[in-house]
């Protein structure tokens, strides 16, 4: 049994050698010739290659970098979507700012109002004053007391008038808050401390494009009418991002 597989062991490793050496391929059994001119009927269009000298070569390659680069950047630029917004307004000025948009060809639609109520604000406050001495007199009294403050400008009772100076020991959104403080501000001898409202209960609204264009950011940052107040600025998320 052992003499049979040593002899057919030797007559497969004549025969993959009559193969392997083409002594079959009369008979239609050859392996394929990896040499010419067989590859060379192999090409797909062999008169579109040519053959370039490395000066020319490399040249092509950077034109085709550039290329590339420019194109992305490209991309980039008409992809950089930005947030803008303009506000706030008070209900009696929202419409006049919406009117500057449409006079200066901003797309209608491509705004939204957003409208919101805004609660009132009260301080604490001293004064108003009569002039600006009569401030720095009291200012100089509550850094006695280590007290913080700080300036600011009640808003005037008439129509016409000007805002009057004061100080502010603080501020509060609601009225028991300020009410409260002022009693403790009395209490550490701040007697002429009284509560004020510095902003009444009402509502606002900003006008918000939300997904804008390089070319209409632009636009939009070059407004200046008077209506628009401080203009178009980055929306408040999308500047805490940054």
């Amino acid at each position: 049994m052992l003499r049979v597989l040593v002899a057919l062991l030797l007559l497969a490793n004549l025969a993959f050698w009559a193969w392997s050496a083409g002594a079959l391929q009369a008979i239609g059994l050859a392996p394929v010739s990896e040499r010419d001119p067989e590859r060379l009927a192999q090409q797909v269009n062999p008169e579109a290659v040519r053959v370039l000298s490395a000066t020319v070569a490399l040249a092509m390659l950077n034109a085709a970098s550039a290329a590339s680069a420019a194109s992305g950047k490209g991309i980039a630029a008409r992809g950089a979507l930005v947030c803008l917004e303009a506000g706030p307004f008070a209900a009696a000025s929202v419409e006049a700012a919406e009117r500057a948009l449409a006079a200066a060809a901003v797309p209608e639609g491509s705004w939204v109002r957003i409208d919101q109520d805004v609660p009132a604000q009260y301080a604490v406050v001293l004064g108003p004053f009569a002039d600006r001495d009569a401030v720095k007199k009291t200012s100089d009294e509550l850094r006695r007391l280590k007290l913080t403050f700080e300036p600011l400008d009640l808003p005037a009772d008439g129509a016409g008038a000007k805002p009057q100076p004061a100080l502010a020991l603080g501020r509060y959104d609601g009225r028991s808050a300020a009410d409260a403080a002022l009693a403790t501000f009395s209490q550490r001898g701040v007697r002429a401390a009284r509560t004020a409202v510095l902003r009444p209960a009402g509502s606002e609204s900003r006008l918000r494009v939300d997904n804008a264009a390089p070319v209409l950011a632009e636009q939009l940052r070059a407004l200046s009418d008077a209506a628009l107040g401080a203009g178009f600025v980055p929306c408040p998320s999308a500047a805490a991002a940054r």
